[in-house]
């Protein structure tokens, strides 16, 4: 009888304990703005053990979060040593006295960090054949990739800014354009616009200068204006300061674009174009043709560091529509893309199924994606970080990346012991990696959906960013304090 009371008194003590524990957790959504969705799931890595987890089968945004898929995937499939390569093609024999008698094709494979310096040293690779003059047309060939520049479900507003630059064969400087908008003097009323002029887009501007009373009173703001042939207006009203506030604008028209970019080129390193430059969107049979210049871009590894380090979205994308393309031998799309990513992923373990995938990046509003299945390839990625070594290109809390300044790792605790990808858009911040906790390391998910970052005023913008970061401080708080599992 003695004995029973004591089991019976122990049950009951562990029975409020746990439920006070769990209550810690369950309290954590109460620091978010009211509506706010949750998923996250805690695991320790050495017991394989689950500490806490919430709706963490319930299908959300993944945002950037989905980048580990394609850089797992990328690793596994296209391997460490992948480059890629971009040529120009023709026949030696058609040069004669200096002059190439014949077309000349550049050969576009969306290499994502491909410069505009990299197609004039090609160039000056063809001068040095002793080219002077091309009786001929340039074709620019496109076929590598085909389908949508963009994703399914890409929000249209973001199309005109780099951070969603389109993912097409044809990539130059990331096809992006940066500048600047500043006062040409303290009572300008007219917001001045700087654009470098060896950057071939036409950008007008006719931007008043507001203060923030005037702007909430107008419902103004800074708004673009995208039309064909990379032709941008900027409008509307912004509140300047003393500093130029940077811009910086995607190239919708790759085409049209690098075609003005190997025009000049051209003439810089002294060839004559005879012909014109063309678009070439059908695959081309290279037969009796030779590479008369070529550029490779850094290893796979070196751009997943970037992918993965600064979030990039165009790495991504490029490296989506490759596997596609690697994988099914044909041009790349997001539609092959999202099915070779799935299949390569499910042949070592990891199933996705479940989930919408429509980019490599998460940017596109259609992706789905559960904090379950992001810890599954997290849980992988850690087993096989010996072969993969993507960790090691984790951002790192207080040190680089997107983690240095994000504000919900700002403790000295967390300081390079918290090693994540994270993973942000309008509503959206989610973060995913490993902890090395005083009670070992934990894998960890968050999914936040839903978070109401827009109003009339900016002090509710505020204070929601200031709701996420406290939030995932006092999750990363509970993660490095609890010791034990659920």
């Amino acid at each position: 009888m003695f004995k029973r009371f004591i089991l019976l008194i122990i049950s009951i003590c562990f029975f409020i304990s746990s439920n006070a524990w769990a209550d810690k957790w369950g309290e954590l959504k109460t620091l978010l703005p009211t509506g706010t969705q949750v998923s996250y799931i805690v695991q320790d890595v050495k017991s394989n053990k689950i500490i806490v987890e919430d709706q963490a089968k319930i299908l959300r945004l993944p945002a950037s979060t989905q980048k580990v898929l394609t850089a797992t995937a990328a690793k596994l499939y296209l391997g460490d040593n992948f480059k890629y390569k971009t040529k120009i093609e023709g026949k030696k024999s058609n040069i004669v006295h200096g002059v190439y008698h014949g077309d000349l094709r550049f050969q576009f494979v969306g290499d994502p960090i491909l410069l505009r310096r990299d197609i004039k040293n090609m160039l000056l690779t063809l001068r040095k054949q002793g080219i002077k003059k091309i009786k001929g047309n340039v074709y620019l060939n496109s076929s590598h990739f085909d389908g949508y520049q963009w994703s399914n479900g890409e929000a249209w507003n973001d199309l005109g800014i780099c951070f969603a630059s389109p993912s097409n064969a044809i990539i130059v400087n990331k096809n992006c354009v940066k500048g600047n908008l500043s006062l040409a003097s303290k009572k300008a009323k007219k917001a001045r616009l700087y654009i470098p002029s060896y950057d071939p887009v036409n950008i007008t501007s006719d931007v008043d200068v507001v203060s923030k009373k005037q702007r909430l009173k107008r419902f103004c703001d800074l708004e673009l204006t995208r039309n064909s042939h990379n032709n941008y207006h900027l409008h509307g009203c912004i509140v300047l300061k003393n500093k130029p506030l940077g811009l910086s604008f995607a190239v919708n028209d790759p085409f049209v674009y690098t075609k003005k970019i190997i025009a000049a080129e051209l003439g810089n390193v002294g060839i004559k174009l005879k012909g014109k430059i063309k678009l070439e969107k059908t695959p081309f049979s290279a037969n009796g043709m030779s590479v008369l210049a070529s550029h490779e871009s850094p290893s796979l590894k070196k751009l997943l560091h970037l992918m993965l380090k600064e979030s990039d979205n165009l790495v991504a994308d490029s490296l989506f529509k490759t596997l596609g393309s690697a994988y099914y031998k044909r041009p790349g799309n997001f539609r092959n893309g999202a099915k070779a990513l799935k299949k390569i992923l499910k042949d070592h373990g990891i199933d996705v199924e479940n989930s919408y995938i429509a980019d490599g990046s998460g940017l596109s509003r259609h992706n789905l994606i559960s904090a379950k299945v992001l810890m599954s390839v997290l849980h992988y990625d850690y087993q096989h970080d010996d072969k993969l070594k993507l960790l090691e290109d984790f951002p790192i809390a207080v040190v680089d990346g997107t983690l240095k300044d994000l504000g919900g790792v700002q403790r000295p605790e967390f300081k390079g012991k918290i090693i994540a990808k994270t993973g942000g858009m309008d509503g959206v911040a989610n973060i995913l990696g490993i902890a090395k906790t005083p009670y070992g390391v934990r894998f960890f998910v968050v999914i936040i959906n839903g978070c109401n970052l827009a109003g009339d005023q900016n002090k509710l913008i505020d204070n929601s960013k200031v709701a996420i970061a406290n939030f995932q401080k006092a999750f990363f708080k509970q993660v490095f304090n609890t010791h034990g599992s659920k």
